[in-house]
């Protein structure tokens, strides 16, 4: 994991796993965040995705953007999470989690709405995580480089 950004508003963090089974943590300690999830590897199995979205819930995650490979089943695991996590299916709403999905979205677009678009409870959030599932290390070098360019633009 790596901090690519830190500035009195905002600090940045990027993840990138190569290989599976993949998994899921944040440098935040417990803290609220709003997630960029690049999946780059195609097929990730329901259990393994089950496996890294409760996780991505019970960590803090508060908003969490879907773009890449069956992001939109994605989104929904994370829904299912967030459901899950409470015995009767009523998670409390302050820690309602947020999500959507980019499917054929630019990743110019994708890095614009993570960084204008993701306020929590009407806050922008102090803590992003890029993280990237699969993919080589060009991938994790593109989504890098453009997420960079969108938080440093101030866009």
């Amino acid at each position: 994991m790596l901090q690519i950004a830190k500035t009195d508003e905002y600090d940045l963090w990027l993840a990138h796993q190569m290989s599976r089974p993949f998994s899921f943590v944040t440098p935040f300690g417990g803290e609220d965040f709003a997630l960029l999830l690049v999946i780059a590897e195609p097929g990730v199995p329901n259990d393994e995705r089950h496996a890294v979205t409760d996780k991505i819930v019970r960590l803090g995650c508060r908003y969490a953007c879907c773009a890449g490979h069956q992001c939109s089943e994605w989104h929904d695991c994370i829904d299912y999470s967030y459901l899950y996590s409470d015995p009767g299916f009523s998670p409390p709403d302050e820690k309602f989690i947020m999500t959507t999905w980019h499917e054929d979205e630019s990743l110019e677009d994708v890095a614009f709405f993570f960084r204008m678009c993701t306020s929590i409870d009407g806050v922008v959030p102090r803590h992003f995580l890029v993280a990237i599932l699969g993919g080589d290390a060009e991938t994790a070098l593109e989504v890098r480089s453009v997420v960079e360019k969108s938080f440093s633009a101030g866009v």
